[in-house]
């Protein structure tokens, strides 16, 4: 199909840790013009114990209020919409009581609490073995240790239901019965098998849960229709059409960024940053630094996510007073890895992939009378890039021989990022001009899910050829960033 504004439409509901952003896509998954658009802010509360959580409930007015703009914009154009999509961040936990109402905050990813109880599970069980079960290492990001914080916190909860935000969404939309949540949503938690693609029974019970205290599982294509009277008045367009099981959001951006199949590496270039691929099947075993997760049912999303980006460049950047923009990227272009004499190990929030440590510390090597501030700068970019290729080198198992390696996010603007990435991983990147990588890849999703037919491939700017001879030197700058990193970090 082609033509502007071809239908089906889509709507895509982004739920992210800073706000909700619900767009209409049209049959090719592309942004309306100049409407079908609406956006609302959630807020995410942090404490100083570690906690990261959302209100429910703000989070259900926010999801409100965007899908409201979106429609209005659309007006009677909105009976165009043939079916609704949803994302969230990964992974959410959720405790509800017998009834569907809340007994707790939203818990996202970033929930720190249970990082003593991942730790000590780390000393007394096989991480290995526990880890090519579930897809996922031991670390209070995922449901296991959060779950064990929440029922020592509170013995109360042993009786509750524990479900990802999206569940917990689609309840209130739809009302109750046959409560389900994606294989995509779940997988995010640690509490599937892999393999099985079912609740992984170790854990069900090491934590004393039983299976009526989880949503079933379903796959992204399983839809509901008909809201709940509420809702239908408030949304007739809705009413009626298929709204998708919610799935993750990073499985999502994969999708749209032109990672759909295998063969096909996405890198993400953001504050943090992160790397996945669509798996040839299960892995037979899955390398310690890597998780696998899952997009649906027959596509398993096999990477890995650094805490690392954007977020350690704003910092020397703010450090030494210099400001990212021409003059940076004119003062640094013809510099050779390493040049400042300096390599810096940027776990400045702890470290993610590969080793999965909340306690590890970031360290700047090779300081002399001689650094400068634009040598912190370049080290800022030259560590991050070192971590990406180490990312890399772990998951070629996975990609196979000469994969295509697209890349999205803010920082891919800049050349000198560019340039990094390219010459630190050794191949060429494949720039993704999709600004929301995330909605295209959810329409995509819920296209083919309606059996419409459709170009899977984003548009993609000017190939960035790597240089064979920074390559080498950035080698060697990973193998100095590595003795470091052991130094501080063991």
């Amino acid at each position: 199909m082609s033509g502007p504004d071809c239908t089906p439409w889509i709507l895509t509901v982004d739920i992210g840790s800073s706000s909700v952003r619900a767009v209409v896509r049209d049959c090719n998954a592309r942004v309306l013009g100049g409407r079908g658009i609406g956006k609302s802010l959630a807020t995410l509360k942090a404490g100083d114990d570690g906690r990261a959580v959302f209100n429910p409930k703000e989070v259900l007015e926010a999801c409100n209020r965007a899908i409201d703009t979106a429609l209005d914009s659309l007006g009677v154009e909105a009976s165009n919409i043939a079916g609704v999509a949803i994302d969230s961040f990964g992974s959410s936990l959720l405790a509800v009581d017998g009834s569907g109402a809340p007994v707790s905050d939203v818990l996202c990813y970033a929930d720190t609490r249970g990082s003593a109880q991942a730790g000590s599970w780390r000393k007394t069980l096989d991480e290995t073995h526990e880890h090519d079960r579930t897809g996922v290492r031991l670390h209070a990001s995922y449901w296991p240790a959060q779950l064990a914080f929440l029922l020592g916190e509170n013995r109360e909860l042993r009786k509750a239901r524990f479900w990802p935000v999206g569940t917990w969404l689609m309840r209130q939309w739809f009302g109750a019965g046959g409560e389900m949540a994606s294989l995509s949503a779940m997988s995010w938690t640690g509490l599937l098998d892999r393999r099985t693609k079912t609740y992984d029974p170790v854990w069900m019970e090491r934590l004393g849960l039983c299976p009526e205290q989880l949503p079933g599982l379903n796959d992204f294509a399983h839809a509901r229709q008909g809201l709940w009277e509420t809702f239908s008045k408030r949304w007739p367009s809705l009413a009626r059409v298929p709204w998708f099981s919610p799935v993750i959001d990073g499985a999502a951006a994969n999708v749209g960024g032109g990672a759909h199949q295998p063969g096909t590496l996405a890198v993400t270039l953001g504050t943090t940053c992160a790397m996945r691929v669509v798996a040839r099947g299960e892995p037979l075993k899955l390398p310690l630094g890597l998780w696998q997760y899952q997009v649906d049912a027959n596509r398993p999303l096999v990477g890995g996510a650094l805490t690392e980006g954007g977020g350690v460049f704003d910092w020397a950047c703010r450090l030494t007073g210099i400001q990212p923009g021409t003059a940076l990227e004119d003062a640094i272009k013809d510099r050779r890895p390493g040049q400042g004499g300096l390599v810096l190990v940027p776990l400045l929030a702890g470290e993610r992939a590969p080793g999965w440590n909340d306690a590890a510390r970031g360290t700047l090597g090779g300081i002399s009378l001689a650094t400068t501030g634009m040598d912190v700068v370049l080290a800022a970019i030259e560590g991050v890039a070192c971590r990406l290729a180490r990312l890399f080198e772990l998951m070629r198992p996975i990609v196979g021989e000469n994969p295509k390696v697209t890349a999205s996010g803010g920082l891919l603007a800049s050349r000198a990022w560019q340039r990094a990435l390219a010459d630190a991983m050794g191949v060429a990147i494949h720039p993704c001009l999709e600004p929301e990588a995330t909605g295209r890849g959810m329409a995509l999703l819920a296209l083919e899910a309606l059996g419409v037919k459709m170009g899977w491939e984003p548009e993609l700017g000017d190939v960035i050829e790597p240089n064979f001879e920074r390559h080498l030197e950035y080698k060697e700058l990973m193998q100095r960033q590595t003795g470091l990193e052991v130094k501080v970090n063991g």
